[in-house]
C-alpha cells in the first residue's frame, strides 16, 4: 500500500514549516467564538491529523486557552515572527494536531466532513446540506 503524498505548509513568513503524510483523520470547520477569534475569520478550517505524523521545522510560540465554549485547554501554536496560526493541540485528544488548512500549500482534495460549534455561526454563513453541522462539538 502507497502512502499518501507528503502535505507541507508554512506560515506567512516561512520561519515555520511542517509536512505530514499520513491522511487526516477528519477535515471540520469550526464556528466556536474561540476559532473565530484565533483566525480572525468566521470559522476555522481544521485538518485533524495524527501528531506522530507531523513534522514542524522552526520553533513556533504557543499560548494555551481555556475554551469558552466546553472548557477543554487548548495548546495554539503560532509563528513568532508574523502572528501565524498554524497548530492546535486539543488536550483532551493529544494524539491528534489540528493543521490550521490556510497554512497547506496545497489546500486542494480536503473538503470538509463537518461543522461544529454551529450556533455560533455568522448568521451568512449557511448551512451545506451535504455535511452535518453541530450545535456544539461533535461528541
Amino acid at each position: 500500500m502507497n502512502s499518501p503524498e507528503p502535505r507541507t505548509g508554512h506560515c506567512l513568513c516561512g520561519a515555520i514549516s511542517y509536512r505530514f503524510t499520513t491522511q487526516p483523520e477528519a477535515v471540520v470547520l469550526c464556528h466556536c467564538d474561540d476559532c473565530q477569534r484565533h483566525t480572525g475569520s468566521a470559522f476555522s478550517e481544521n485538518v485533524l491529523v495524527a501528531r506522530e505524523a507531523v513534522e514542524i521545522s522552526g520553533t513556533p510560540k504557543s499560548f494555551q486557552t481555556t475554551g469558552t465554549e466546553n472548557g477543554q485547554l487548548r495548546d495554539r501554536l503560532f509563528c513568532g515572527d508574523c502572528g501565524t496560526p498554524i497548530l492546535t493541540v486539543l488536550h483532551e485528544r493529544p494524539d491528534l494536531i489540528i493543521v490550521k488548512g490556510g497554512t497547506l500549500d496545497d489546500r486542494s482534495g480536503l473538503k470538509p466532513g463537518a461543522e461544529v460549534w454551529g450556533r455560533r455561526a455568522q448568521d451568512w454563513v449557511e448551512p451545506d446540506p451535504a455535511r452535518p453541522r453541530f450545535d456544539g462539538d461533535a461528541r
